[in-house]
């Protein structure tokens, strides 16, 4: 999964670069479209701005708009959902070290800091502190490291 957003994540950023380039790119996107959303089950829309080391675990029905951005060492789970909230295309910036339970959704315009844990299932809808543990349905900061 990681590796096909990479390829796809490479040709966005270049089909942007000239129009020759749409002539090799585009097909290429929407293959990785096709086969990630129809055969395999997720969205992880390649404008996405990923850093290194980026896992996934059981990555079915996670969807990822192509407006976040995240830093290195992110690690996610299956049914993650990260994306905007309304007609807003402010999506969620996400630091280093964050780790997402299964289940978890993270919209709007909100920053999640630097080694944060996200329990599973919950539901962020506010800006996070660095080395923070949030949990809950309506997620709230229980612990800071």
């Amino acid at each position: 999964m990681v590796m096909a957003y990479r390829i796809a994540h490479f040709c966005s950023v270049w089909r942007k670069k000239s129009v020759i380039n749409n002539l090799w790119a585009a097909p290429i996107i929407l293959l990785y479209r096709f086969v990630t959303e129809c055969l395999f089950g997720y969205e992880i829309q390649a404008g996405a701005s990923i850093g290194r080391r980026f896992t996934i675990h059981h990555g079915y029905a996670v969807v990822i708009n192509k407006f976040v951005v995240a830093g290195d060492d992110f690690t996610i789970r299956h049914g993650v959902t990260i994306g905007n909230r309304g007609k807003s295309n402010a999506c969620p910036v996400i630091g280093n070290g964050v780790e997402l339970g299964a289940n978890v959704v993270i919209i709007g315009d909100i920053t999640l800091g630097n080694n944060v844990i996200v329990g599973a299932g919950s539901v962020v809808l506010d800006s996070v502190p660095d080395n923070a543990l949030v949990v809950g349905e309506k997620a709230q900061v229980k612990i800071i490291k």
